[in-house]
């Protein structure tokens, strides 16, 4: 379709509300995905992806949620979503989980699902295909969550306070305001009854019967979908998929899925909410529209949409970031964006979020509404559009140069959408031609459509204000929240001015230094450049994307050297220096500057480092290079985003000691690091205190001097592009023989270290950490290796007995820490945490210790196994990526020892008294144990 037609198309999308999909080409289909149907209904889509190899990812997805549930199921939707795991025709109890994990597939990171309100997903993710008879027992999995869930008396009864674990987990501040006021939001609807995450009363009460009901009804083949993308091969899975699914049969009166429908409101609705756990002021601001017709999704109509929406919000959001950054701006951060009205997925909106300064909420709603209002009386700026569209242009080319190395989940998502909603699924080529026509839409049509999606009718006009529950607070009056809406629409504006600096980000390049010296690292497969101002760069030319290019550069002595001089600055220089500008830019004019270039680098300063990261596309590398080179020499003020900065902090600090994970936090630096102020968890108080000029000029000083730092540049360049840029940019920082900036050690707290306190919570929940520290250690890969596999036995050991045979917590699990010290001496820590039930803590904390004695003495040779399975398979993956490449390159320079060669073979050469050494003689030997206990109270 040529552009004259498109256009021609949206005027009458403009005039007549929408565009009839037979006036749009239907928009191609990808040919390597292979569709098909069963006869029972089930839909399946297949992919053979080899990027990367040896894995796949598994889903079912079924197209019906929350939105279907009767009144006595509501909730009943997310506990069948957490049966599936607890019992199938051919996997009892948790078996499925063992087998799973027994290949290589970790709990929650690549096993997992989500329950909406209409549409719940299944997924199992990287999993290894060598093997045939492990595919098939996939299949099988996917065969039982489509009619084989067993729903068993005592699965039910056991999963009823796992769920109650979760809803004290999420339903929080925000979440529950949301909870309570969406009756009010979505009036006349089910919607408003149908929250996902369901009523406790119903979970508690339900007869297994009602759950059963609900999953015969809805769990069917005609409402059921399955994704398999991977390195598979596509006739055998097809095969597979209707030996076990063509025989299922659907009811000959089964009941249909019938979308549940958002009324249009007449007269605007405003909800004003307060809640003591809100983090800051939240002004909601929805104004609703019809949906895309199911049938017009799958034609050009879904892309002139989503470009030009896009385009409309990313400009929005750009001038809402710019306001921000204004000293007498009264809001701290505002958004927009453009789909389903929250959780509805039969009603659309345009949505904005408004966070506000403290005590000006009135002011900020208003702030917000009239750039809404300004961009609907005057649109956009040339310049504007042309930056917006240039980044939508790069970022889909660069999908499109990467379209031969995308991962699996690219495409399972997508698939989803395509199930649930006919979302339209071209291939990358496709869709990259498609862009390229829809983005010559002129931008006199764009503000013709941004004038349709910016109301200025009490129509369709929905309005939630979330306030801080705090005493002698003024809370806006619905009236007074009316009569602001209308003097916005009745204000003459000014348009916007798009101030842009027109000249480029260095003016000249820097004298070029030289490579004295390059040396090949065989192992790692990667060059060592000496350069001749003293600086190491290490290069690892990959395939592994064709269009990213990543850079990681650090050196020793960080933020904790400022802290007995300032703690204030010593926690907060980062990320002020972060918000500042660069050379003659501010961060405003960087962001304009770097509109359509795939470049970025930013700092970060740790408590003993100070590090330089980024990434780029091959196309746009000498702009990443210049960018690299002004944060080592230019670091620079800008008050406005710095101030803006310090504003979000303080305000999303003042409310703490009203958030319990922030209280638990804060408990666990003080524990951990006794008399410590630096780990502490920051006040209000101190952020205002920093001062941004100061903290500016001390973060130039600690890129200053290149001499200390050493950079690492991994991904698909071309070395005769490359080793220029590298002598002109990096080998042309300067030098010099100041002192090192100092280094201190963390000290952890010795011994055995007990804090408990007690904590009132509206919704209580309690939690739990419990942690054993080595004293310092030398660094190795076995030990490193040993940490990893003690972490992993121990986070099974405690999800099955704290959270299956307990029922005491929703997540319960172990992780591990290593931590170098500036003497080059490690830290091993393991961890054990939860967050439990209130009825059920003191039952709870000894699992954490019979646990630890269990894995610490005998630990279970089924589980070792699976955790290295799940560890050789994570380390083939991981080896596909230029991220990963950075830490080995980066430890290799530092530690002198090469943890990617031997990783594999350590992991499998790793035996149970491998295990119980470590622990014991390494781990638990100096006696160092701290554990934090917040019991919580209503």
């Amino acid at each position: 379709m040529t552009i004259k037609k498109i256009i021609t198309a949206i005027v009458v999308l403009l005039t007549a509300g929408t565009v009839m999909a037979q006036q749009m080409p239907p928009v191609p289909t990808d040919p390597n995905v292979r569709i098909g149907h069963l006869d029972n209904g089930l839909t399946y889509y297949i992919r053979h992806n080899a990027y990367p190899e040896n894995v796949a990812s598994y889903y079912i997805a079924q197209r019906v949620g929350s939105i279907n549930e009767n009144e006595d199921q509501r909730g009943l939707a997310h506990l069948l979503e957490h049966l599936a795991f607890n019992g199938t025709d051919h996997f009892k109890d948790n078996d499925l989980q063992e087998y799973l994990q027994s290949i290589g597939v970790a709990y929650g990171r690549n096993l997992n699902a989500y329950t909406a309100t209409d549409q719940t997903v299944y997924y199992f993710t990287d999993v290894p295909t060598k093997r045939a008879t492990a595919v098939d027992s996939c299949m099988l999995i996917l065969k039982d969550w489509s009619n084989g869930i067993t729903l068993t008396q005592k699965a039910i009864d056991d999963e009823r306070d796992v769920v109650h674990n979760e809803y004290r987990m999420r339903i929080t501040g925000y979440q529950k305001i949301m909870e309570r006021d969406l009756p009010l939001i979505y009036p006349g609807s089910k919607y408003g009854q149908r929250f996902p995450i369901g009523l406790m009363s119903v979970i508690d009460g339900c007869n297994p019967e009602t759950l059963r009901a609900y999953y015969r009804k809805w769990y069917r083949p005609d409402n059921q979908a399955i994704i398999v993308v991977g390195d598979i091969d596509v006739d055998k899975i097809e095969a597979k998929i209707k030996e076990l699914f063509a025989d299922i049969k659907v009811p000959a009166d089964a009941a249909k899925v019938v979308p549940e429908e958002v009324p249009d409101n007449n007269t605007a609705i405003y909800i004003v909410d307060k809640d003591k756990e809100l983090p800051a002021d939240i002004a909601l601001i929805c104004m609703k529209s019809d949906v895309m017709p199911i049938e017009a999704r799958s034609t050009l109509e879904y892309y002139v949409k989503d470009y030009t929406y896009s385009a409309i919000t990313s400009m929005i959001n750009q001038r809402l970031d710019e306001k921000a950054k204004e000293p007498d701006c009264p809001f701290l951060q505002a958004y927009v964006s453009e789909g389903n009205f929250l959780y509805a997925s039969t009603k659309d909106a345009l949505q904005m979020q408004v966070v506000a300064k403290q005590g000006q909420m009135k002011e900020a709603y208003a702030a917000g509404l009239t750039e809404l209002k300004r961009a609907r009386d005057y649109g956009f700026c040339a310049t504007e559009y042309l930056r917006t569209k240039d980044e939508i242009l790069s970022q889909m080319e660069k999908a499109y140069t990467n379209r031969d190395k995308m991962k699996n989940e690219q495409f399972t998502g997508q698939y989803v959408s395509n199930f649930t909603s006919n979302e339209p699924i071209p291939s990358v080529e496709q869709e990259y031609q498609i862009y390229q026509q829809v983005s010559q839409i002129p931008v006199e049509i764009i503000n013709q459509i941004a004038q349709k999606m910016i109301s200025q009718s009490d129509t369709n006009f929905v309005s939630l204000v979330m306030m801080q529950e705090k005493d002698s607070v003024n809370y806006p009056t619905t009236q007074e929240l009316t009569d602001i809406v209308a003097k916005v629409r009745s204000t003459k504006l000014e348009p916007y001015v798009d101030n842009v600096k027109q000249e480029p980000l260095i003016s000249q390049a820097p004298k070029a230094g030289k490579i004295t010296k390059t040396t090949e690292v065989k192992q790692l497969g990667c060059k060592k450049l000496k350069l001749s101002n003293g600086v190491t760069v290490y290069i690892k030319k990959t395939d592994f994307k064709d269009d990213e290019i990543v850079l990681y550069a650090h050196a020793n002595g960080g933020a904790q050297s400022l802290a007995k001089s300032d703690v204030a600055l010593a926690k907060f220089i980062g990320n002020v220096a972060s918000a500042g500008g660069l050379g003659n830019f501010s961060q405003t004019e960087l962001q304009k500057a770097l509109a359509g270039k795939q470049a970025g680098c930013g700092i970060d300063i740790d408590n003993n480092k100070r590090a330089l990261s980024g990434r780029s596309t091959p196309k746009d590398i000498e702009t990443f290079f210049q960018l690299i080179y002004l944060n080592m020499t230019s670091l620079a003020k800008d008050e406005k985003s710095q101030k803006n900065l310090i504003n979000n902090y303080s305000t999303f600090l003042k409310n703490q000691s009203n958030l319990p994970n922030m209280v638990f936090q804060d408990s666990i630096a003080s524990t951990f690091y006794p008399g410590n102020k630096y780990f502490r968890m920051p006040t209000s108080e101190e952020v205002e205190s920093v001062d941004i000029d100061k903290a500016t000029t001390t973060a130039k000083s600690f890129f200053s001097n290149a001499k200390d730092f050493s950079f690492y540049f991994i991904g698909n360049f071309d070395e005769a592009t490359i080793l220029p840029l590298i002598e002109t940019y990096i080998a042309s920082l300067p030098v010099n023989n100041n002192p090192e900036i100092e280094q201190v050690p963390k000290v952890y707290a010795k011994g055995e270290v007990k804090n408990e306190f007690t904590k009132q919570m509206e919704n209580p929940q309690s939690q739990a950490l419990e942690t054993w520290t080595s004293e310092p250690q030398p660094y190795t890969l076995a030990n490193n290796v040993s940490c990893r596999i003690a972490g992993r036995l121990l986070d099974m050991n405690y999800n099955r007995s704290i959270r299956e045979k307990l029922s005491a917590a929703y997540y319960a699990g172990a992780g591990n820490g290593i931590h170098i010290n500036p003497d080059g001496k490690t830290i091993y820590s393991i961890e054990g945490s939860a967050q439990l039930n209130p009825d059920k803590t003191k039952e709870a904390i000894p699992y954490f210790f019979s646990g630890m004695k269990e894995v610490s003495t005998t630990p279970d040779e089924a589980d070792l196994q699976k955790v290295k399975e799940i560890l050789l398979k994570q380390a083939d993956v991981d080896a596909k990526t230029n991220g990963y490449w950075t830490g080995v390159l980066s430890t290799y320079h530092l530690m002198g020892i090469d943890t990617h060669t031997d990783y594999k073979k350590t992991i499998s050469e790793t035996t149970a008294k491998t295990i119980t050494d470590f622990l014991q003689n390494v781990i638990l030997k100096p006696g160092n144990h701290i554990e934090v206990i917040m019991n919580a109270t209503k």
